[in-house]
């Protein structure tokens, strides 16, 4: 920076502060006025010589500027290009733990632990261990032996051993209910929760073990293992924030699950009258008899195949449907977009008077009327995908008909559905030569095309709009979504701890995941996909290179609306123990 000395064409003398810079195109010195003084014979009542007075000024700033500058500088020393690595040396740190780390004390998670330890005689920190299981679950998910591996890939101290990780697992099954409360009333004062429609759905994660107890149990695997699995029932609100969830013997049918659940966080967590969006898997006689019961609403998916003829005569009849704008959307159901248009979406409903079979308290069960809403929809959407997953199946099918030895059943499960005159050993689950020879079912075939894109939904909101209602059950796709989150991104599954209670231990380290992930989510205005900021978040990272300073090695815009939300400076090229330390504390603050 310098003075710079400008006479005027009135003859007057301006003063301003001008610096150099390098303009990035051309790559030319320009100058730029850094502050404008005004002129010369403003200033001669205060100083003898007013440009001798703020060209001293000038040299000051400059020199400041100068000290600053250099308290910036790392040294690293001499380095040499011919040094070696030793063995197994890994010089990269995670430092995607700092948004999770905002959010997880933004939840008082520290606070909980730390209190519930107090009572506790042990030389390890519990808080360590959930933030170092919930942190690698989502930066470098793995078995327990694995994350704690990554303990000192992490850029924060962990006050645990590896043994420590195992039994803290325990002591998170006996808080599990207490922590589940405690994140939900955190989610209700932070982010306002919404619980006036809620969505549940269940799945199942799958161990890699062949005998039974009395947790994992054979039951209908979705991932088609055939091994013992445990049943997941997740509830989660308006926002796809989840609320809570309970694991259940493998055994359990998905329509059993819901009733438990919904139950005891209606008592413990005081929603109010809650209208439940489920799938048709939880469309019971029992589920809905429960709901309306206790005041609340639902509003089922219900199956048209397999349906009642007068069903399916109102489903097929034309009349009646009403074209509707804006219902739908691509990530609901299918990823092909429709070419300078909105997908067809057609939608039609009636008051239907239905019986369900519901049981007593004698353990009979008993039909009786609920007035429902009916309303039938035909999706373009919905009618694509069917038609893409009908077309793969039926080519796997060809190829089980072309070399049926070389499938077992398990292998061939969704394209048996099209193949006539096969069989398999129901032991082995290998192909049975027989004198019949398989060919495709081409009647099924035709039969199953006339369903494309139909599907049918129960309600007990006999007042609201029949779009509004379709469009809430469309939003069930999220609670999908997160499922499919937890399988693939955090890789829940297979699960390496055997015992009970670690067991539910290592599904609530999952679940806090989950919801931290989710809220970050919608922190970030869900502008990102859940998918898009693990990413992010893994690939922010720092690589040691020198005298304990960190060099990192990746920036996105996603981590620079991260750092804006939470107000963590994320984008510092360089780290030393210090900054490190300081984002650390950062993370810890309210934002």
């Amino acid at each position: 920076m310098f003075l710079k000395v400008t006479q005027q064409k009135n003859g007057r003398i301006n003063l301003s502060f001008v610096e150099g810079y390098r303009e990035p195109i051309t790559n030319k010195v320009k100058h730029r006025i850094v502050e404008n003084l005004g002129y010369v014979d403003d200033y001669l009542d205060r100083y003898e010589d007013p440009v001798n007075h703020f060209r001293e000024i000038a040299r000051l700033r400059n020199l400041e500027k100068k000290k600053q500058e250099s308290e910036k500088e790392i040294f690293l020393g001499s380095v040499y290009l011919d040094e070696t690595m030793d063995e197994n040396e890994d010089t990269m740190r995670h430092l995607g733990f700092l948004p999770l780390s905002s959010i997880y004390h933004r939840l008082k998670l520290d606070q909980f632990l730390i209190n519930r330890q107090r009572s506790k005689s042990m030389d390890y920190s519990l808080n360590d261990v959930m933030q170092l299981l919930v942190y690698t679950r989502i930066l470098a998910p793995g078995s327990k032996r694995a994350s704690f591996q990554q303990k000192e890939k992490i850029a924060k101290p962990f006050n645990c051993d590896w043994y420590d990780v195992y039994r803290a697992l325990d002591y998170f099954s006996d808080f599990q209910e207490d922590i589940l409360l405690h994140l939900h009333e955190q989610v209700r004062i932070h982010y306002k929760r919404k619980t006036d429609v809620v969505f549940y759905d269940v799945t199942n994660y799958y161990f890699e073990i062949d005998e039974e107890d009395e947790l994992r149990k054979k039951g209908f695997c979705k991932d088609n293992t055939g091994n013992p699995i445990v049943q997941m029932g997740l509830l989660i609100d308006s926002d796809a924030i989840p609320i809570t969830y309970r694991l259940f013997e493998g055994n359990t049918h998905d329509s059993q699950t819901m009733m438990p659940l919904i139950a005891k966080t209606r008592k413990n967590y005081g929603l109010g009258r809650i209208i439940v969006v489920a799938d048709k898997g939880l469309n019971s006689g029992d589920n809905i008899a429960f709901l309306m019961a206790k005041g609340d609403g639902f509003i089922f998916s219900q199956k048209i195949r397999g349906a009642n003829k007068e069903l399916q005569s109102y489903v097929f009849d034309p009349s009646g449907y009403v074209e509707k704008k804006g219902v739908i959307k691509s990530a609901d159901l299918w990823d092909e977009k429709v070419e300078n248009r909105e997908p067809v979406f057609r939608i039609k409903s009636r008051p239907y008077p239905q019986e369900f079979w519901v049981t007593y308290a004698d353990g009979k069960k008993r039909q009786i009327p609920i007035d429902v809403k009916q309303i039938v929809c035909y999706n373009e959407l919905y009618a694509r995908r069917q038609k893409h997953k009908r077309a793969e199946q039926i080519e796997k099918a060809k190829k089980i008909i072309a070399n049926p030895n070389r499938y077992t059943k398990q292998e061939a499960q969704g394209a048996l559905r099209y193949i006539k005159d096969i069989e398999f050993n129901p032991e082995t689950g290998e192909c049975i030569n027989t004198k019949r020879i398989p060919y495709l079912d081409l009647d099924k075939i035709m039969e199953d095309e006339k369903y494309d894109g139909y599907y049918a939904i129960i309600t007990s909101e006999l007042d609201m709009p029949d779009h509004e209602v379709a469009k809430r059950y469309h939003e069930l796709w999220e609670i999908e979504h997160s499922f499919r989150i937890t399988k693939s991104d955090l890789e829940t599954q297979p699960i390496f701890v055997s015992l009970k209670k670690r067991i539910e231990g290592h599904f609530l380290t999952c679940y806090i995941a989950l919801l931290i992930l989710r809220l970050l989510e919608k922190h970030l205005d869900y502008k990102y996909a859940p998918e898009q900021i693990i990413k992010s978040l893994r690939k922010y990272q720092a690589c040691l290179i020198k005298d304990n300073v960190l060099r990192v090695t990746y920036f996105d815009p996603i981590l620079k609306d991260i750092g804006e939300t939470l107000n963590l400076m994320l984008n510092r090229r360089f780290l030393r123990p210090g900054e490190i330390r300081q984002l650390i504390a950062d993370s810890k603050k309210e934002f």
